[in-house]
């Protein structure tokens, strides 16, 4: 199956992370790489702020599903979006869901997460200013992500735009919001229900690194979550919100909105949401 960002490379390059951080003037606008990870080949796809000398601040971002979303074609514009408001360098994984279990997608992913990292730390880059983020069940590959990391986590910074944190959902009427919501996002829960029966197994709903709402988030990086105000699942992301340390926690309510919000954003709500971001990221 050819995945979404596969569809629109132009260039195949096989490019290192300094030759990203330092692009020449004829490559700054080239943006889809592969990186080469001993046998392992990851595509990723670079957005660059309006300054792409001296970059020394950089997002790596983990995008969700687009068929939950409905914003599978428009993933290159709010990752330019966010590189451009929020200055930052912003390295996108691309990934696909491979063959039960989903827990060596979540490996791979946070393999290329670390190597990223590392790679950028060893060419200049601070780790506090490198910023994990991503959107609806991208966050719960991050949550996977700082499990596997645990102490040795060099994450210091994460942003999670509405996050969607369970596997299954199917017994989800302990959360108000999914009724009350319910006409807000009327095809968001059978979206997931379709998507995750297709890529779970039964041995990924007993792992830890799959159920972050089971798990101690004690070492958890400091972290902003933005989620919609009427969102079905915004509850959940109110549970996660509550495992986090208190002063490494920030939980924005974004009025008006509801899952998915960064695909059709007006010039207000754009305003509102990269305030919220820049402060944080500061």
């Amino acid at each position: 199956m050819q995945n979404e960002f596969d569809k629109e490379i132009k260039y195949k390059l096989y490019r290192s992370v300094k030759e990203i951080l330092h692009p020449t003037i004829s490559k700054k606008n080239i943006s889809n790489y592969r990186i080469v990870i001993k046998e392992d080949i990851f595509p990723i796809r670079v957005f660059y702020p309006k300054k792409v000398t001296g970059i020394n601040k950089v997002i790596i971002y983990i995008h969700g599903n687009g068929k939950v979303t409905n914003c599978s074609g428009k993933y290159s514009d709010i990752c330019k979006k966010i590189a451009l408001e929020t200055n930052h360098l912003l390295i996108a994984i691309e990934y696909q869901i491979e063959k039960k279990p989903l827990e060596k997608t979540y490996q791979k992913i946070a393999k290329t997460t670390k190597y990223l990292y590392e790679e950028l730390t060893e060419n200049g880059i601070n780790t506090k200013d490198i910023t994990l983020m991503g959107d609806s069940t991208g966050c719960n590959m991050i949550a996977g992500i700082n499990y596997l990391s645990k102490e040795k986590n060099k994450i210091k910074k994460e942003v999670l735009f509405y996050p969607i944190l369970s596997l299954k959902y199917f017994d989800v009427s302990k959360y108000k919001s999914l009724e009350e919501n319910k006409e807000f996002n009327s095809h968001l829960i059978e979206s997931l229900q379709g998507y995750f029966s297709k890529i779970v197994s039964k041995e990924d709903l007993n792992k830890d690194i799959l159920t972050p709402l089971k798990v101690n988030q004690e070492n958890t990086p400091k972290t902003l979550i933005l989620v919609g105000k009427v969102d079905s699942l915004k509850e959940e992301a109110e549970e996660y919100y509550n495992l986090l340390k208190p002063q490494k926690r920030k939980y924005v309510e974004i009025p008006f909105c509801a899952h998915g919000f960064l695909k059709s954003m007006d010039k207000e709500l754009e305003t509102e949401i990269f305030e919220k971001l820049n402060n944080f990221l500061q």
